[in-house]
């Protein structure tokens, strides 16, 4: 994009739900020119990736090139990290070593999974933040999907089938959902040597109840929807660690699974 003497540059760090929403305020606005600024080349929509972990969904299905979305929109695209800022200076230095001038910086770049400092967890499981950790998830799924359809060991095999999901928030409970649907509808069909009654999904929350930013009849609504899917549902009750092939529970449960 052409830059414009006579115009301010707003560049937007991040294009997920809020910078994105931000941005389409600014299309063709002929007041100022804009940059995003995003390590991706594409915004995805979030809510849907556990669809991804699942391989209920391709990753094309829940993402859109940044450039086609700015096409005749007169907003400047660059993939790149951003390393540091200089107020001082109004600069942006960039991972690809470039560097991009503003007069106003819109910081609009997510959260990262936080893990609370516990290094058990952090190394021993899947987060599901974006479709890379999407990705991951369905491939490592699909990894142990496979292992598991060719052990020959009861016990080895159940640790294996043996999913449990910390979080009973949006995410956790769909994500739960859908592995559910894997259990119930696709196992036994996909892995004729597995038996769909083996899988074995736990669902773990702190709180006395799921999706406790909603009300109180959604908490029961969906604490009774995965029951009867066959979810265990623990509450109360965090992940304390992982080693020996257990989940370690604050009440002292110990549930046998594989990394």
């Amino acid at each position: 994009m052409i830059r414009h003497t006579n115009r301010k540059h707003i560049v937007v760090v991040g294009g997920g739900f809020s910078g994105f929403n931000f941005l389409r305020k600014l299309f063709n606005n002929g007041h100022y020119d804009v940059t995003l600024v995003d390590k991706n080349n594409y915004n995805y929509f979030t809510p849907l990736l556990y669809q991804v972990a699942t391989s209920f969904l391709e990753p094309a299905a829940i993402s859109y090139p940044f450039r086609r979305l700015f096409e005749k929109k007169d907003i400047a695209f660059r993939m790149a990290e951003v390393l540091k800022v200089n107020t001082k200076e109004n600069k942006l230095y960039l991972g690809d070593g470039g560097k991009l001038e503003y007069d106003i910086l819109v910081f609009a770049t997510g959260s990262n999974t936080n893990f609370f400092g516990n290094k058990h967890l952090s190394s021993n499981s899947c987060a599901i933040k974006n479709i890379d950790d999407a990705l991951y998830m369905r491939n490592e799924l699909i990894k142990t999907l496979e292992r598991a359809s060719i052990e020959t060991d009861p016990v080895e095999k159940q640790k294996l089938l043996t999913i449990v999901i910390a979080g009973g928030g949006p995410t956790g409970v769909e994500l739960a959902g859908m592995m559910a649907e894997l259990k119930n509808g696709i196992l036994g069909t996909d892995y004729p040597e597995l038996r769909n009654d083996l899988m074995t999904i736990y669902l773990v929350e702190g709180a006395p109840y799921l999706l406790t930013a909603m009300s109180k009849k959604t908490h029961k609504e969906a604490y009774q929807a995965l029951e009867e899917l066959g979810i265990i549902v623990k509450l109360n009750t965090r992940v304390d660690s992982y080693e020996d092939d257990g989940v370690l529970l604050t009440n002292g449960e110990i549930i046998k699974t594989k990394h």
